[in-house]
């Protein structure tokens, strides 16, 4: 009888009204505002976080959710993938910590650009949170996107860019659009065989090296009328370029730079790894290639810049970058403006000599992060999107491969590993140039931008 009335009790607790649990959060389908406004704040930064947007943004922004919609102050904390949501509840309560999980994403700006205009709305206060999660819930699962093609077709205009750049043949630039535009199809196709990302690049970085080698076997036995004298070199930059293009350099440099140093490293070390496969992927393929007697032959005279087309080019690489990543259309124009004003700059102070190159990599650099930072917000795009088109095309690919091509030398021209270090040391310091460089023009411009929009929201508004 007494453990009877024991269950009895057990069950009467259970079951008592929710004034004598008040103390608790429930989880089912009432679950607490301030539970879903940390929910809310998790899901925007798993996104972005796997979208490669930089630490700093992604925790300011989940503060301002935070701040809006919860009583008691939340700490967000992110190492590499791993998203922490800590929240003191007071002397009555236990703490509350959520974890989260970000798997790498394709990125795609225009789902940014929409969390980041939602963010703004509810720091704003004009959303509740019932309208914001609906929103969130819209963005999420009905994201703006265009087909695969177009977005391959941004690749492929980044590859024929760089043909463009060294003002190579149209014939050649053909080839490059084509081999670009196969190898995005390629690396989704390893994508959907959850193919890691390091062989993914070794593997194209081997048929972008090979396909070079058979232009110049097709070259060589004059095959086809058409292909006579042509430049296989610039096919692997076109490749190689592409390949680059995809790197998070920008976000890694500028977590190490505001201090995030867990997710730096993280976020760096696989740009090592994936610039480390494209490395072997492409000596893989000139060794391929030497042992079937086919010789890429590296003239300098033929990647020497042509005045007229350097503009041209640096809009189509970094059009077709923004294309790719699927930005707005106004984000594809802001993109190819912001590749040709760092390209004016890099011209404007570059010299002759491998110094020359690494000063004026930097400087444009410099230019293009202080814009892209001071225009996003008007051109509705985000500005880590349009600092990485507007230095795509300043990534040293020509250096990288003429270090490569030194290291494995061929039969008419062996050149010594020694050169072939120091190359390749060239363009890792270019390479840091130019993500110090438009981390620093941020850097500089967030003042800036932070000024001129309390200006604007000052100004008197005309009422309808």
């Amino acid at each position: 009888m007494d453990k009877l009335k024991r269950i009895q009790a057990i069950v009467r607790a259970a079951t008592a009204p929710e004034e004598s649990v008040s103390y608790l959060d429930r989880f089912d389908e009432t679950i607490s505002p301030n539970m879903r406004a940390l929910r809310l704040s998790l899901t925007i930064a798993d996104t972005l976080v796997a979208m490669g947007v930089s630490v700093a943004d992604v925790v300011s922004m989940s503060l301002d959710i935070t701040e809006r919609y919860c009583k008691r102050k939340v700490q967000f904390d992110i190492s590499s993938t791993l998203i922490t949501a800590s929240q003191d509840r007071g002397d009555d309560r236990e703490p509350l910590t959520l974890i989260r999980h970000a798997t790498p994403r394709t990125i795609n700006t225009m789902t940014i650009q929409s969390m980041q205009e939602l963010v703004r709305e509810i720091q704003s206060g004009s959303l509740d949170l019932n309208n914001a999660e609906m929103k969130l819930n819209a963005i999420i699962e009905h994201p703006k996107k265009y087909p695969y093609w177009l977005t391959a077709l941004g690749g492929g205009s980044v590859s024929a860019g760089v043909g463009i750049l060294y003002g190579a043949s149209p014939i050649i630039v053909s080839i490059m659009f084509g081999l670009g535009l196969g190898v995005t199809y390629f690396l989704r196709l390893l994508a959907h065989r959850r193919v890691p990302t390091f062989f993914a690049q070794v593997f194209s970085a081997i048929i972008i090296t090979l396909i070079a080698a058979s232009v110049t076997w097709l070259d060589s036995y004059s095959v086809f009328s058409w292909l006579s004298n042509v430049n296989a070199t610039l096919i692997v930059i076109g490749g190689i370029v592409l390949l680059v293009a995809g790197l998070a350099i920008v976000g890694a440099v500028q977590d190490a730079i505001d201090e995030f140093y867990v997710t730096a490293n993280a976020r760096l070390l696989k740009v090592v790894m994936m610039t480390i496969g494209i490395v072997a992927g492409v000596l893989i393929g000139i060794y391929i290639a030497a042992q079937l007697h086919i010789f890429i032959q590296v003239d300098p005279g033929s990647t020497i810049l042509r005045g007229q087309w350097q503009l041209l080019g640096a809009l189509v690489i970094s059009a077709g970058y923004a294309l790719s990543v699927q930005s707005s259309l106004l984000g594809v124009i802001a993109g190819a403006g912001m590749g040709a004003i760092g390209w004016i700059a890099y011209v404007a102070v570059a010299g002759t000599g491998s110094l020359s190159a690494i000063i004026a990599s930097g400087f444009a650099a410099m230019i293009v992060g202080g814009s892209a930072t001071l225009v996003s917000r008007w051109w509705q795009t985000p500005s880590t999107a349009l600092m990485t088109a507007g230095i795509v095309p300043l990534v040293p690919g020509l250096t990288l491969y003429n270090g490569l091509f030194a290291l494995v030398g061929n039969s008419s021209n062996t050149i010594s590993f020694a050169n072939g270090v120091q190359t390749l040391f060239s363009a890792l310091l270019i390479a840091l140039a130019i993500a110090s460089g438009v981390s620093f023009g941020h850097l500089i411009a967030r003042p800036v931008r932070r000024t001129l929009v309390k200006a604007r929201n000052a100004l008197p508004r005309r009422e309808l």
